[in-house]
């Protein structure tokens, strides 16, 4: 099935082939890259707009609402982001009733981190956004494809998984 592009999409090609994005000697993560930072971009844009919300505050949020409790290193680890821009981040949020601290009961000398009530509505509002961009996204592809996708993309994260604890641990694989 050939998926016919808008005058819009069209547009959007010409300027990823003026970035040179297609001709990466096929490999991967420059595209996937590409993909990711476009989809952030356009997520943090609207989480900016509809809320205030800065990159790290946004990126906060959106991951509390799946990894809750979560320490501050915890999250800095995931968004690998530092964690002082968590840290500042988490203060706007909580004086914002979004994010409510406890202390963990494994080391009481570790914040717990979730979201409040109200942080919870946030993050369902934001989640509910991402889900209407990917549905645009994926139009016009069947449910097959898109499944087939998402296996492909599964499958790829575990083995670049892989790659990264090969390459971590120095024994590197020559291939």
């Amino acid at each position: 099935m050939t998926i016919q592009p808008s005058p819009e999409e069209e547009e959007a090609a010409a300027s990823v082939d003026d970035m040179e994005i297609h001709r990466q000697d096929g490999l991967l993560a420059p595209k996937v890259a590409a993909l990711s930072k476009s989809l952030s971009r356009a997520s943090q844009l609207q989480a900016r707009m509809q809320f205030g919300f800065s990159q790290v505050e946004w990126q906060v949020v959106t991951l509390l609402a799946t990894t809750q409790p979560a320490s501050i290193r915890k999250l800095a680890y995931i968004a690998m982001v530092d964690a002082a821009q968590i840290s500042r981040a988490i203060g706007v949020l909580t004086r914002q009733g979004l994010i409510e601290r406890g202390v963990s009961e494994r080391d009481s000398r570790q914040a717990e981190l979730r979201l409040s009530p109200r942080g919870m509505e946030v993050a369902v509002t934001l989640r509910r956004l991402a889900r209407q961009r990917n549905d645009r996204l994926l139009g016009g592809y069947s449910p097959e494809r898109i499944a087939g996708l998402f296996e492909m993309l599964d499958v790829l994260i575990a083995r670049a998984m892989r790659e990264e604890t090969d390459s971590g641990d120095g024994t590197g694989r020559e291939e």
